[in-house]
Parts: structure tokens; C-alpha cells; sequence
């Protein structure tokens, strides 16, 4: 399920341009691509944190939404280390 365009905004990131001739899982890219899924995994974490610490007012959508982006991004960053 694709995540709404407001909720990069909402969520302080911002989104990748992609085009179909990148290979995202490029072999020789992969200490690269590792640094920005920690780095986003990183910002998503702070921003879940604020968000469930009442800093803020947004929905339980929002902060679910968060968690499925983090959990995702964790996936990816694993499967990359094997």
C-alpha cells in the first residue's frame, strides 16, 4: 500500500526520485544504500518518538503509518547485509 504524499512532508522526509533505470539493489551501491536506509530509519525513529510522546496531535493513522516505514526500511537494510 502506497504511503500518501503528505505523509513524507509530515514526517520531516522527503522522497527518493526514483527512475526505472536505477537499480535500487545494486550490489556494488549496497554500503551505500545501507547509510540511507539507517539514516532514514534514524529520522523515522525521532519522529515516532515525538509523535508518541504527545508533541504532537497527529492521528494513530500517522504514527502507524511511522512504524510500518521504519519496520519496511529495517527489512531492507537486513536483507541487503546478507
Amino acid at each position: 500500500m502506497p504511503v500518501p504524499d503528505n505523509s513524507y512532508k509530515i514526517l520531516g522526509l522527503h522522497k527518493c526520485d526514483y527512475h526505472e533505470s536505477d537499480n535500487p539493489l545494486d550490489w556494488g551501491r549496497s554500503a551505500e544504500l545501507r547509510d540511507q536506509l539507517m539514516s532514514e530509519i534514524r529520522a523515522l525513529e525521532e519522529r515516532l518518538a515525538d509523535l508518541e510522546d504527545g508533541k504532537s496531535d497527529i492521528d494513530f493513522s500517522l504514527r502507524q503509518t511511522c512504524r510500518e516505514m521504519i519496520h519496511s526500511r529495517q527489512q531492507l537494510f537486513l536483507q541487503l547485509r546478507r
